[in-house]
């Protein structure tokens, strides 16, 4: 206690930050933990990403002039500036398909199952529930949203009192300079808060480079054009949506004309008009041709781009139109899975290449998984009918099985076996009788 006590008395000393790093970095892991835990509880924990100044967020329309400038202060050599990249983004990800394409990809690994296996190859069940947590779906996902919005930094910091990791978050891209690797308190510093080295490294995971842009800087002129589209929709609307009206009268009175003007313009809500002798109201035919047939066909070209990029398909997407054999779909559906598969790699490797060893050296909690790597379980679950089906298949066939597994795996109580009474009897057995 009396260490403790005494480094704590560093940790509150009002020093410059870079020497306040370099002191830190010589504390032990586990005094810098107790530190971390005595101080979340007080609420004084001084995170990173508590320190950032955030602004309120304004959705404007995007032009492909602002994917432009976007894109030039993103890659700019010696100061790169991600804050209109950022904005840009997440413009971009208010579209609805595309929002869907990414989360069916992201999903689908989330949803994989998992396991931890030794150098031996022998898997360790009871490591399973370390990441079967929020913070780890979390992590997940922003691991995956790296393919698609670029460079990406995650914050691994707040620790509960079993000193287990809470959350999992990304830093605003607006806010990083990942060429340097600062945190940025305010948009467009030249320096910030080191995330690279320090006593701040074991907490943050930077992945991808600073040229990373992601894919929708790629699709970002198909999905602006997306949106003029259906702005250009929105406006055929309101001029044509209501068929063009209008009164033939004998009055040549401009006093009678102000009042059938009048009375045109309230009966758009109130579909009411007084009319005197041969006055009529006629309504116009609607436009000859089929506009809207243009805005839903360059609409679905559109729709269909952005799901060839991203899940190498349109097929398996909702695509009404999309019509073909069962050996072509599962060609479309074989392409996705290429890119599942190729997903799950990128996240295993940097499970097991940076997040396990930093997840040891964050805390105590995490030291089981000494020695253990993450691996995806390629084996198909059985549903309990193919089950049953296999077993008795196995069984007819001389095997012994294992009946208690079977049980905890179907549910169904499992007391013993008895032999197959209603067997036939052979051939040759039968025609000895016979001549008997």
């Amino acid at each position: 206690m009396v260490i403790i006590k005494t480094k704590t008395i560093i940790f509150n000393m009002k020093i410059p930050n870079k020497f306040y790093q370099r002191i830190a970095s010589f504390l032990p892991d586990s005094i810098i933990r107790v530190e971390s835990v005595m101080r979340e509880s007080s609420g004084s924990s001084k995170i990173p990403s508590r320190e950032i100044k955030r602004e309120s967020e304004i959705f404007t329309p995007k032009k492909v002039r602002d994917w432009r400038n976007a894109v030039a202060m993103a890659t700019d050599p010696e100061t790169p500036n991600f804050s209109e990249l950022a904005d840009l983004h997440k413009n971009l990800l208010l579209d609805p398909h595309t929002a869907s394409v990414i989360d069916s990809r992201i999903l689908k690994v989330q949803r994989s199952v998992y396991h931890f296996v030794d150098e031996n190859g022998d898997v360790n069940p009871d490591l399973g529930s370390f990441f079967k947590t929020v913070w780890f779906e979390q992590f997940v996902r922003n691991c995956l949203m790296f393919r698609f919005t670029g460079v990406k930094v995650i914050e691994n910091f707040e620790l509960d009192q079993n000193l287990e990791l809470v959350k999992s978050d990304v830093i605003p891209m607006e806010h990083v300079n990942p060429k340097i690797g600062h945190i940025l308190k305010n948009v467009g510093d030249d320096k910030g808060i080191s995330y690279r080295e320090g006593a701040y490294e074991p907490y943050y995971i930077q992945i991808g480079e600073a040229r990373d842009l992601g894919m929708l800087t790629d699709l970002a002129p198909l999905i602006i054009a997306k949106k003029f589209c259906k702005g250009s929709w929105l406006d055929l609307i309101e001029k044509y949506g209501i068929p063009f009206r209008y009164v033939k009268t004998d009055n040549m009175t401009k006093k009678r004309q102000k009042e059938l003007f009048d009375m045109l313009i309230k009966s758009i809500s109130n579909s009411v008009a007084v009319l005197q002798g041969n006055e009529t109201i006629e309504i116009s035919e609607s436009l000859k041709n089929d506009p809207h047939h243009i805005f839903k066909e360059f609409l679905s070209y559109i729709d269909s781009s952005i799901s060839k990029a991203i899940l190498g398909q349109d097929g398996t997407t909702d695509n009404k139109e999309a019509s073909g054999t069962y050996g072509s779909l599962k060609v479309l559906q074989d392409v996705a899975n290429d890119r599942h598969e190729s997903d799950k790699l990128f996240v295993m490797s940097i499970i097991n290449k940076i997040l396990i060893p930093k997840l040891i050296k964050l805390s105590s909690f995490y030291a089981p998984l000494e020695g253990y790597r993450f691996d995806w379980d390629s084996s198909e679950e059985m549903t309990r009918e193919q089950l049953i089906d296999s077993v008795v298949s196995l069984t007819n066939a001389g095997y012994t099985i294992d009946y208690e597994q079977i049980s905890e795996k179907t549910g169904i109580p499992i007391t013993g076996y008895s032999a197959n009474t209603n067997s036939v009897e052979p051939e040759d057995k039968k025609k000895s009788l016979k001549n008997k």
